[in-house]
């Protein structure tokens, strides 16, 4: 069975790169029938937060990849956490040394550095001092008080990465020095910690970013160790911004929280991620899910750097908004309505109108995050207009216009659209006023904006007793 993880550490936020891999992750283990496992990487003490690890999870919930298993098997909750299996790489490690394949490395940085600086060879790195080092010397060291490193016992031979993406990668172990695999601490390495995560989670393909290329051939060489079968690897391109470098917040938003803040709709960002390099054969660029992962495959990944393209990220959403039924739509801007101030009694008394205006508003609508605007004016009784803008609108022969414009609409029976528009284009012609001279302001009476809704279907859902209320403020310079 194919078997992957995605491995957050709990530092920050869940990155847009991140998310990217959990979700080529996650269509690969679909595609394959397999299961797709959450590991939290905790072992940087300091920097780890449970606001961040908790963050992560609902991030992924709610883009829709759920994992398939955790500590709880069967259960609905729960990661694996490597800060609760410390037992594990200790035993692991143990074995390492026994077998001779690791040791204990007793030299501060300070003496590292200091030798290195000496050497003729010029050396990065460690110089795998303590490799041979005599059992006295060992005594004395310990004598000090010194908490040993565990390093391992790098082989000379050379290491091939049979990568799915990237194809066949050569490294030679020469370039590589004994390395820390448990700090003085007993807690693990990255480098040591995934590998026997992987080894004893059974995972079969490890998909990830590229910048981890470089890191594979120690990872190897630890699977080989304990004569375990190495999984399949794929190293995914870098997400870059449009400058190709790396992703970062001078390019904007780059976490997955961010946009869902911002009003994105997570099948938008489930779409557009899985673009981000990765295509169809057809270059089809709206999918559902479903589609996604009967289509996906790793060998259609692209070897150059993926370009986060935050406008088609936009133009993305604003179609999946269209694709929805207002009733949808209203749902889902509830959080963003409430949070613009909008009492829950509010909402739930102008929910109809919302939702005709959303109907009305769909096409213009990029994300959820515009719907308190393009809907204010309909949910609060006495509305306030912007002093400077008003300014374009407060002459005298404007202010007849809306005058004998509110007389007008006070006699129009039924209510409705049609005989509003009638209503309104035959007063342009009567008095030879063009029409912008006209629908401007008395848009901008009835909603304090410049633009939105169609003028009729906005003052139908207004109702008459609005609108002539609207009118009368705005003339009078009345304020709630």
């Amino acid at each position: 069975m194919v078997r992957v993880r995605f491995a957050p550490s709990p530092t920050g936020y869940l990155h847009i790169g991140n998310a990217r891999t959990a979700l080529f992750n996650y269509l690969f283990a679909k595609k394959n029938n397999g299961r797709f496992i959450l590991r939290i990487e905790d072992t940087d003490i300091e920097r780890s937060k449970k606001e961040y690890e908790d963050s992560i999870m609902e991030d992924l919930k709610w883009l829709g990849l759920t994992w398939d298993e955790g500590p709880d098997i069967g259960g609905p909750f729960g990661p694996y956490r490597q800060m609760e299996r410390l037992h594990l790489y200790i035993d692991f490690a143990n074995k390492l040394l026994s077998n001779g394949l690791a040791y204990r490395c007793w030299c501060t940085k300070e003496e590292i550095e200091k030798r290195l600086s000496e050497s003729k060879q010029q050396k990065a790195g460690y110089d795998n001092y303590c490799r041979n080092i005599t059992k006295a010397e060992i005594a004395k060291l310990q004598a000090e008080g010194r908490k040993p490193v565990m390093r391992f016992r790098v082989p000379e031979k050379q290491i091939v990465v049979n990568d799915i993406i990237r194809g066949t990668v050569i490294f030679e172990s020469g370039t590589l020095n004994d390395f820390v695999i448990m700090k003085s601490n007993e807690i693990p390495t990255f480098h040591f910690a995934v590998v026997i995560d992987d080894l004893s989670m059974q995972i079969t393909h490890v998909i990830r970013g590229e910048d981890h290329l470089s890191n594979t051939p120690k990872h190897i060489l630890i699977f080989e160790a304990f004569g375990y079968t190495v999984p399949h690897f794929a190293h995914m391109s870098m997400t870059l911004g449009k400058d190709r470098t790396r992703l970062s917040k001078r390019h904007g938003a780059t976490s997955i929280r961010q946009y869902r803040e911002n009003g994105y709709l997570a099948e938008a960002m489930f779409n557009y991620l899985a673009l981000l390099g990765w295509s169809s054969k057809d270059n089809q660029e709206i999918f559902t899910r479903d589609e996604l992962i009967k289509q996906f495959s790793l060998e259609g990944c692209n070897k150059s750097n993926a370009i986060f393209d935050a406008a088609k990220l936009l133009w993305m959403n604003s179609q999946y908004i269209k694709m929805k039924n207002s009733k949808e739509i209203f749902n889902l801007s509830l959080p963003f309505l409430e949070k613009a101030g909008y009492s829950e009694e509010q909402l739930k008394n102008k929910r109809e109108i919302i939702e005709k205006v959303i109907e009305i508003e769909k096409d213009k609508l990029k994300t959820l995050l515009d719907i308190p605007e393009r809907t204010n004016y309909f949910i609060t009784e006495n509305l306030i207009w912007d002093s400077e803008i008003a300014k374009e609108y407060k002459k005298p022969e404007t202010e007849q216009i809306l005058f004998e414009v509110k007389n007008l609409l006070e006699f129009v029976e039924p209510f409705e659209k049609s005989k509003i528009e009638e209503s309104i284009r035959n007063y342009c012609q009567e008095k030879n006023l063009k029409t912008g001279d006209v629908f401007h302001p008395l848009r901008f009476a009835l909603t304090g904006q410049k633009k939105g809704a169609g003028l009729f279907e906005l003052i139908e859902l207004l109702g008459k007793s609005l609108t002539l209320k609207r009118i009368e403020n705005f003339l009078t310079g009345n304020r709630p």
